[in-house]
């Protein structure tokens, strides 16, 4: 059989203040604090008192007794991870199969309150020898009831004989939710025993430090793409110590402060009502379940957030529709820009505008000119984009004859029909649009031409003959 296990070293001591249990488990009365194997894979956890291998076999060696001092021990129950194949065969002691990769976990069922206790620590005994960076074990904590969970340590490997280890950190203090879960996964090398845990403690120091409660954030929608400047308020309660510095922290947009964003810091040791000049930075995911709380670090106190959700709403996204499509006019015309996608507008320049506001303005340059639109949402949310106006002189283009012809319907749909009369010699015949660009042409010479693939707007007919050429201006509708 191969083997594989989750494991770890040791930790820091415990704090020398006088502790409160918050929370024990020495796992004589079964399983019921812990909800195990959300994962996948063979190799499980486990609440059992074995420690032999009882296949006759010998094919894994027994799990190292209990030390003196154990619950019950030095064989009684323990959690840790076993074969779930092998037990069928007499091997339910802390031991597992390297060829089934697994990654399971054994969190705590129902979450603990540590409001109002610093030096917060959690604290058990533990085997785990399995192999460095392939078969392994974690611990991991939530403050938020177990949707998001954190590593309280590195991996825990290498370890033979049952080792005391204890965590302090304080991420665990003054939360009104904290959980614990032993998390394990192995690859397809490492050694027995697999990771187990026994006389689990978790302690805190009582009424020491401070309570904060964060005031309500008057402005609740912020603008993405936009900094602000806003003003924190919060109350303090208690002591702090020299050195402290008071912390606003931002969640992210579901309300966790598993991964906070610090927006704004205050040192000092200073109680009762005090404020922090924060910034909500831009360039923030949108969404509408943020908060605000201010933290303490000496000693480490979680304050109550803002209660209040808040709104980091998205820019609009400001389209502009010229008219004619292609922006571009003849000296002394018009266009028509048509914005949307906000409800107030601002156009510049606006000298040669027909208005400053508005989501519909005519422009009438004298030259070719960039407008700029900014558009603000009912979030009160801005966002700006540009269109040119091409002006061009269209020389050329003007009604000339060198011999009369004849042509309708104007304005046409789909077919414009020509009656040449007295022209001779006819050599070709093309459609130009305003700025002088040939966008049709052919040198068959029909008295019927197919216009239906242009855009709407103005256009000229121009047939080359032998007396020289001849321009009418006609309108597609």
């Amino acid at each position: 059989m191969n083997k594989l296990l989750l494991c770890g070293a040791l930790f820091a001591g415990l704090s020398a203040h006088a502790q409160t249990t918050l929370f024990q488990d020495n796992f004589e009365s079964g399983a019921g604090n812990w909800t195990l194997n959300g994962g996948a894979g063979n190799n499980q956890w486990v609440l059992n008192s074995e420690y032999v291998d009882n296949s006759g076999l010998g094919l894994v060696a027994d799990t190292p007794d209990q030390p003196v001092g154990t619950a019950n021990g030095p064989n009684s129950s323990y959690l840790h991870i076993y074969n779930t194949q092998a037990c069928g065969f007499g091997i339910c002691n802390a031991s597992f199969d390297t060829g089934s990769s697994s990654n399971q976990s054994a969190a705590q069922t129902n979450p603990i309150s540590t409001t109002g206790y610093t030096n917060v620590t959690l604290e058990f005994i533990y085997l785990c020898a399995g192999a460095s960076g392939t078969s392994y074990g974690v611990v991991e904590y939530s403050t938020d009831g177990g949707t998001m969970w954190t590593a309280a340590t590195g991996q825990y490997s290498g370890v033979s004989t049952w080792t005391n280890a204890s965590i302090t950190l304080p991420a665990f203090d003054n939360t009104a939710s904290l959980k614990f879960r032993f998390r394990w996964q192995n690859g397809n090398t490492g050694n027995d025993p697999a990771f187990a845990i026994d006389e689990l403690k978790i302690t805190g120091t009582a009424g020491a430090g401070a309570t904060i409660g964060t005031g309500a954030i008057t402005t609740t929608t912020y603008c993405s793409n936009n900094t602000v400047n806003i003003s924190v308020p919060f109350t303090v309660t208690g002591t702090v110590n020299a050195g402290n510095v008071y912390t606003a922290q931002l969640s992210d947009n579901s309300g966790s402060f598993a991964s906070p964003t610090a927006i704004g810091t205050l040192s000092s040791t200073s109680t009762g009502t005090l404020s922090i000049s924060a910034t909500i930075p831009s360039g923030l995911p949108a969404g509408s379940g943020y908060r605000i709380r201010v933290d303490a670090s000496n000693p480490a106190t979680v304050g109550t957030d803002n209660g209040m959700n808040l709104t980091i709403a998205p820019p609009p996204t400001i389209t502009v529709t010229p008219s004619p499509a292609n922006g571009i006019i003849c000296s002394g015309n018009s266009a028509t820009i048509t914005a949307n996608g906000a409800n107030v507008y601002t156009w510049s320049p606006a000298a040669s505008l027909s208005s400053a506001t508005g989501p519909n303005v005519t422009a009438t340059p004298a030259s070719t000119q960039v407008y700029t639109v900014t558009g603000t949402d009912a979030n009160g949310c801005s966002n700006s984009t540009v269109t040119t106006i091409t002006v061009e002189s269209c020389a050329g283009l003007e009604e000339a004859s060198f011999g009369d012809f004849e042509l309708y319907p104007n304005p046409v749909n789909e077919s414009l029909n020509v009656d040449f009369g007295e022209l001779k010699a006819l050599q070709s015949v093309s459609v130009l649009d305003i700025s002088g660009r040939k966008v049709l042409a052919t040198k068959a010479v029909s008295n019927t031409i197919d216009v239906s693939s242009l855009q709407s707007g103005k256009y000229f007919l121009v047939i080359e003959h032998q007396e020289g050429t001849s321009v009418k201006e006609f309108v597609k509708q």
